[in-house]
């Protein structure tokens, strides 16, 4: 009998990601950060909203990939 190695997923909670990740671009919440006052980083604030939301979703689905994958483990 052979051991294989188990094999994580995360699917649910990526998809729960990602509804949350696509409300928070959508009217009915992007209206909270459609504004130009306040700056933050010199950026108008609804700029900083749309490069938070991607920075965020960037780190996730690398936590993602690296939860499902491991760190170069034999697949």
């Amino acid at each position: 009998m052979e051991d294989t190695p188990k094999r994580h997923s995360a699917t649910g909670a990526y998809i729960l990601f990602l509804i949350a990740a696509f409300t928070l671009m959508t009217v009915p919440v992007f209206t909270f950060a459609d504004r130009v006052e306040p700056l933050v980083f010199g950026l108008p604030f609804n700029l900083f909203w749309i490069v938070l939301v991607e920075l965020a979703a960037f780190v996730a689905v690398l936590c993602f990939y690296l939860y499902e994958h491991g760190r170069g483990g034999k697949t």
